[in-house]
């Protein structure tokens, strides 16, 4: 079967594809990739069943079989394909299969575009979300949202910087952002406002993912790519020589969304309460590089 133009594209930049590995590299933990006889990524087997969380999990979920888990696929280390294109892998990822764990329900996981998760949850077609959203007034308006790390929004710049931008310096250039993500709809309007009164405002360039947003900035289309910092850091370290990072800003909360008033929000507050417990979250964290993202209790975001 031939290629298809996205594969024949990529293979122009080799340097990128080591650092986007949810385009189908290698993965952080070689151990997570699949091989011919299986998958080896983390199945959390040896997470045993929480009693106490386990009561607080609806019966509706278990009777329908499995814990349907939404998640845009789209950037390592967080959620992204392992080397078969088809697992998905990922801090998020992991912390799916490890609730369901101490739920004692099998996890679906699902990949949809970032901008059609909500609308997912709002008609029922999944139990909740786990893809580094943020608790913004107008999300929290629809949604339950527990905490479960704290992480900020980076911006990243060719190697070196020829542009000499910064993050007070970024108007009239072209920067990319994730459609549907916080940085397009709170965080460069709030750059824009604060940084580019009587300039030319920086241009924005919205893109399905954040990969296709460093595949841009590789390519000289835009100027930055403004998004989530352990993206950002974690594709640095894989591509040193494409970009750099020029800063973080905004750190805030990242949390798991359910539909309003869910009956399953108790269940995930308290089953990642367990997990930090027994030592499966923190282990999580490590092993994707993001301790610093860490918390120690899950509130509930309140507007």
């Amino acid at each position: 079967m031939p290629s298809s133009p996205v594969a024949r594209g990529l293979r122009l930049v080799v340097a990128l594809l080591v650092a986007l590995v949810a385009l189908g590299c290698s993965t952080p933990d070689e151990r997570l990739a699949e091989t011919a006889d299986g998958p080896q990524y983390e199945t959390f087997e040896k997470v045993a069943v929480d009693p106490a969380v386990a009561a607080l999990v609806p019966a509706r979920v278990r009777e329908a079989g499995a814990l349907h888990v939404v998640m845009n696929v789209s950037s390592a280390p967080t959620k992204f394909y392992a080397a078969d294109n088809t697992t998905i892998v990922g801090l998020n990822a992991d912390l799916a299969r490890a609730l369901g764990r101490v739920f004692g329900v099998p996890v679906t996981l699902h990949n949809v575009p970032l901008d059609g998760i909500i609308p997912g949850l709002q008609a029922h077609r999944y139990d909740l979300t786990i893809s580094s959203m943020s608790p913004t007034a107008k999300r929290l308006e629809v949604l339950d949202m527990v905490r479960y790390g704290t992480w900020g929004s980076g911006i990243a710049v060719k190697t070196r910087n020829p542009l000499g931008l910064s993050t007070q310096r970024l108007c009239g250039y072209k920067v990319a952002v994730q459609q549907g993500s916080i940085q397009e709809s709170q965080r460069l309007p709030e750059l824009n406002a604060a940084t580019c009164r009587g300039a030319e405002p920086i241009e924005p360039v919205v893109l399905p993912s954040q990969n296709d947003a460093l595949l841009q900035l590789d390519s000289g289309r835009v100027d930055a790519v403004f998004a989530d910092s352990p993206v950002l850091a974690y594709a640095q370290t894989r591509a040193p020589d494409s970009f750099e990072l020029i800063g973080e800003m905004n750190r805030s909360a990242i949390t798991i969304g359910l539909p309003k008033g869910s009956d399953l929000t108790p269940a995930v507050q308290a089953g990642l309460r367990a997990l930090m417990a027994n030592g499966t979250y923190q282990r999580i964290f490590h092993r994707w590089g993001m301790d610093s993202s860490a918390i120690t209790d899950p509130v509930v975001e309140t507007p």
